[in-house]
């Protein structure tokens, strides 16, 4: 911002409006560092968008697709339908949550306290590749509800009570 402008805005500005962007006009000086303990105990600064360019970012419409289009359409099409099995389809479903919101349980209300619909892209490809497999076998309910199982299992998930 111009010498000139900036004045013109300070002159306008309430005492707790040019406090405020004091405090802004300091943090733009840091420019996405942040100052760390180091496993030395030494004082150091760090970068955090330098730290966030080498991480794989999730993609919003790779997971809607991913969800709607892969994972709940694959067990839509393949588990027994009807409200007799209604029951069956809950079950596999909370251990299917389980992992993909990656072992966050539902509490005594109910609620989960995670969206599957947000849960990251490995673990909705992992959830896919399980549902994949299992239609490939045409195997029972209970045998997808035991691959869930056992993956949440094997990732110190735990299971719905």
């Amino acid at each position: 911002m111009d010498e000139n402008k900036k004045k013109l805005i300070e002159e306008k500005l309430s005492k707790e409006d040019l406090e405020r962007l004091e405090i802004l006009q300091k943090a733009e000086e840091i420019k996405g560092e942040q100052l760390v303990l180091n496993l030395d105990a030494e004082l150091a600064v760090e970068n955090e968008a330098e730290k966030l360019l080498g991480q794989k970012i999730d993609d919003p419409v790779t997971k809607f697709q991913l969800y709607y289009h892969g994972l709940t359409k694959l067990l839509k099409d393949n588990l027994p339908k009807g409200k007799e099995n209604e029951e069956v389809r809950r079950i596999i479903y909370d251990e299917k949550n389980i992992l993909i919101n990656r072992g966050a349980k539902k509490d005594e209300k109910g609620i989960r306290g995670s969206d599957g619909r947000m849960a990251y892209l490995d673990d909705l490809e992992l959830a896919i590749k399980i549902v994949a497999d299992w239609t490939s076998t045409k195997s029972s309910p209970a045998e997808l509800f035991i691959a869930f199982w056992s993956k949440n299992e094997e990732l110190g998930y735990g299971h719905q009570d």
